[in-house]
């Protein structure tokens, strides 16, 4: 496993030193390189696209006048996480200011409407009309009790000893056979648990699609835990974005890089990591320069590119075995709606929310996900409907409205419709393919919003083939870093055999929605490897010979 690195090419240094190298510049890896760069490290950060920023991806082009977010858009994972709280103040100082709202979600169904507010009184009064406020205060309460071991399992680094501190908390709190039941409670499936717990379909058709943005679906293990944990993020926390878009945030976190001596350079694609003496040392990019690393590389790609691709088959060999075996999840699509005036929707109490779903209900979800994985196009798909100037009014002209719409319920590869009207082709994402479908989605809204057609100024569709066009990580239009069920969950995030971020190479480190705690614009995996890196320099914490 030994290299040495190459010669240099037209005149450029074959290898600058750093003491980490950062492939990929996703959130994941903007946070771990604004964390070590805080540490006093100088960092390079290589991304392979001309712009950084990975899921992260405002443009002001696409519409004149508008400010979009292509890709993700909400960021409440971020702003409730360790991450944030480490780096609110040089943020803040940077002119990252994030937006807030009061009434951050809401569903629109076949049996109503109804809003999860931030304001107790709010939320009691719209849950009391579907016949809900004492189940949702009842669960909340219990849920509530151990929240603060619900998110240490979601934030913890299950290859440390915070882990067992972790364990030996919630053995104390929950006693043995309560911690044996949390177990059963976190491995639920949401559909027996919403049932349960609420007599309303509106309520569930309303908590239930929050399953999809963990990559799950109703009726998959864990789904109901998520659920609670995303419920209660938002409804204490809201709906943040920063102000002016994403780009604010990468923006500042690049600019902690450079202003502390460190490198981000794009359109540097890394095309192989230097592995010398057993140990990862640098890399090496496609226009044959290469960067040193004293200390460490961290690697935010997926599983295969990283053992397969950029070691080159170079790793042990079972975790070779088990990143061949890593497999990835639904597909999605992204619709960015531009349009000449606010939305109207046919319920007003939605015009002022952030994140609106509009499904049918419960069932809906649960076929259109099963569908999904059978590949076929759903006839009914739950369709996430942001409305981002509610937040940040300056992200439109005044007098207009702009929606963002994400469907995460679609096959990777189309062998049918389950409408039978759309014809799958060879069952590659066309153009056409993809347009027909979005075509089904805006008939499916307009019923909702009263002025779709009248207001429609201009539309721009990203199907599955130009999601992963403009991130390699998102293979096959997978919007999740691989599918999320659970035995490709937890400790088995990223592979089977349980690594967490260590890759069996010492001095190379995994990190991004492919590893734990997986995806979410959170920045999880990337603060939790700099944290480890940061404590072992100052002495506190050992690395073994593994690197662990």
């Amino acid at each position: 496993m030994e290299e040495t690195p190459m010669a240099p090419s037209g005149g450029v240094p074959s290898a600058e030193v750093f003491d980490a190298v950062v492939i990929g510049s996703g959130i994941n890896a903007l946070v771990a390189a604004a964390r070590l760069a805080r540490g006093g490290w100088r960092v390079a950060v290589c991304e392979r696209e001309d712009r950084p920023g990975g899921a992260v991806h405002t443009s002001r082009e696409v519409f004149p006048g508008y400010t979009v977010e292509l890709l993700s858009s909400w960021h409440p994972l971020f702003v409730g996480g360790p991450a944030y709280a480490a780096l609110a103040g040089e943020l803040a100082r940077r002119g990252v200011v994030y937006r807030n709202t009061s009434r951050p979600t809401g569903v629109a169904c076949r049996d109503g409407a109804a809003v999860l507010a931030t304001d107790p009184d709010a939320l009691a009064a719209a849950l009391a009309s579907v016949g809900d406020a004492e189940n949702w205060s009842a669960m909340m309460t219990e849920f509530g009790g151990k929240i603060d071991l619900a998110f240490g399992l979601l934030g913890t680094d299950f290859w440390r000893p915070g882990a067992l501190r972790l364990g030996w908390r919630a053995l104390r709190r929950l006693g043995r056979r309560g911690l044996v039941a949390s177990g059963a409670e976190v491995l639920e499936p949401a559909r027996p648990w919403l049932e349960r717990t609420f007599s309303s379909p509106v309520t569930r058709a309303m908590l239930a699609p929050w399953a999809l943005h963990g990559g799950l679906g109703p009726d998959d293990a864990a789904s109901a835990f998520i659920i609670k944990v995303i419920a209660a993020a938002v409804t204490t926390g809201g709906m943040p974005v920063p102000e002016g878009g994403g780009v604010r945030l990468v923006e500042a976190l690049a600019g902690i890089v450079t202003d502390a001596g460190g490198e981000l350079l794009t359109g540097a694609d890394v095309t192989r990591i230097l592995v010398e003496q057993g140990r990862a040392a640098g890399v090496r990019l496609a226009d044959g320069r290469a960067l040193r690393a004293r200390r460490a590389v961290l690697a935010s790609v997926t599983p295969r590119a990283l053992y397969e691709d950029l070691l080159d088959g170079r790793a042990p060999a079972d975790r070779l075995q088990a990143a061949r075996a890593f497999r990835h999840g639904r597909a999605a699509m992204q619709i960015h709606l531009a349009l000449d005036e606010p939305p109207r929707w046919k319920d007003p109490a939605l015009e002022d929310v952030a994140l609106v779903h509009v499904l049918d209900d419960l069932d809906s979800l649960s076929a259109s996900v099963n569908a999904a994985w059978r590949g076929l196009l759903p006839e009914r798909p739950t369709i996430a409907v942001g409305q981002p100037a509610t937040v940040d009014p300056g992200r439109v002209p005044e007098g207009k409205g702009l929606l963002w719409l994400q469907l995460q319920e679609l096959p990777r590869q189309v062998r049918g419709d389950a409408a039978g009207v759309i014809d799958p082709g060879d069952g590659t994402w066309t153009p056409r393919l993809r347009d027909a479908y979005a075509d089904r989605i805006l008939g499916l809204l307009r019923p909702h919003i009263t002025n779709l057609d009248s207001a429609l100024a201009d539309r721009l569709v990203l199907g599955p083939a130009e999601l992963e066009e403009m991130n390699v990580n998102l293979v096959g239009g997978d919007p999740y870093g691989g599918d999320c069920r659970i035995d490709q969950y937890v400790l088995w995030r990223p592979l089977s055999s349980g690594t967490g971020h260590a890759t069996g190479v010492p001095g190379l480190w995994h990190i991004g929605a492919s590893t734990h705690p997986g995806p979410g614009l959170g920045g999880g995996s990337g603060f939790l490897v700099a944290e480890r890196l940061l404590r072992a320099r100052r002495g506190r914490v050992k690395l073994d010979a593994a690197g662990r």
